[in-house]
């Protein structure tokens, strides 16, 4: 009986080792940058659209549309927090008269939380939100020299690049040395968020679609999460010491929809997380100010984290 009972427990263990193996491997973040710069037409015409003048758009018949965009995620950032998030930010950095830049401005919401703010964002029709500063450009080339600014901050906009390190080496580029950055990237944008699983029944999905909403609540569960994320840092962790090189930000590239907005961050072009952009700026030198430790990233419970990333520059 003993026997049976050690046996069972032994091939219960193994089908669980057996189990995070696989997942370990099926979740592993294999995509780094591409060569170039691969910013879509599609992408750029979305949202130069998406923050057009609605007199101008009401000639096709999308001003209702595009006004919903602009007063949705504004009142998603005011729910979620993110002006007093970000002023408290500005206090605790020591920034409230430095020179600040907002790479993925928007509309504007955040352009007053500090005196001596630059926005730029890769829509030119944003502009009209502005009363300070605003740049057209793409945060994988800001146009800026280096240690321009002495803070910057990025809100819901980097899981929207498809070239992701190399937006955050040009944000590390133009803050200075000993500046704070604040990002808050959606993080772990849902692969199926772009078919909008979620809210539509059945019947409108593709058998994918159909497969992804029916694995839903198992793949978002605590216990599943335990399987392969705790694996999968503790792995790229050991991959970066044993290289001695600073880690290359991985990350997981999803299609986007640009033709239908169903669920937030339906228009995502890539899937981040939490402990990799951690490990890509400490192992740099730079230090996290709102983490305890490595440790405690790797091993603490999935899901229990802050949302935002806060860094301060060390070149």
């Amino acid at each position: 009986m003993i026997a049976l009972v050690v046996l069972t427990i032994g091939l219960v263990a193994l089908a669980v080792l057996l189990t995070s193996a696989v997942l370990t491997v099926f979740h592993f973040p294999y995509a780094v940058d591409a060569p170039g710069s691969p910013n879509s037409v599609a992408a750029r015409e979305y949202y130069q659209d998406a923050y057009e003048r609605s007199s101008a758009a009401s000639n096709n018949g999308r001003f209702l549309e595009q006004e919903e965009y602009v007063a949705k995620a504004r009142a998603h950032a005011v729910a979620a927090g993110i002006p007093r998030i970000v002023a408290d930010f500005a206090k605790t950095a020591g920034v409230t008269s430095g020179r600040v830049l907002e790479v993925g401005a928007g509309s504007g919401l955040l352009q007053d939380t500090v005196p001596r703010y630059v926005g730029i964002d890769m829509s030119s029709r944003a502009k009209r939100f502005f009363h300070k500063p605003f740049v057209e450009a793409s945060a994988t080339a800001l146009p800026f020299v280096d240690d321009s600014f002495d803070a910057a901050w990025s809100i819901w906009v980097l899981e929207h690049v498809p070239n992701p390190e190399q937006a955050l080496s040009e944000i590390r580029r133009v803050v200075r040395s000993g500046g704070c950055v604040l990002l808050r990237p959606a993080w772990d944008c849902d692969p199926w968020a772009a078919e909008g699983c979620e809210v539509r029944p059945f019947r409108e999905l593709s058998w994918r679609g159909r497969f992804m909403k029916a694995s839903i609540p198992l793949v978002t569960s605590r216990w599943y999460s335990l399987l392969h994320s705790r694996q999968i840092r503790f792995v790229r962790t050991a991959i970066t010491s044993l290289s001695g090189k600073p880690a290359r930000l991985r990350f997981k590239r999803l299609i986007p929809n640009y033709e239908k907005y169903w669920v937030t961050d339906s228009d995502a072009v890539v899937s981040l997380d939490f402990y990799e952009m951690y490990l890509w700026f400490t192992s740099r030198g730079d230090e996290c100010l709102n983490v305890p430790s490595r440790g405690a990233l790797i091993w603490g419970a999935p899901g229990r984290r802050a949302q935002e990333l806060v860094i301060r520059i060390r070149k």
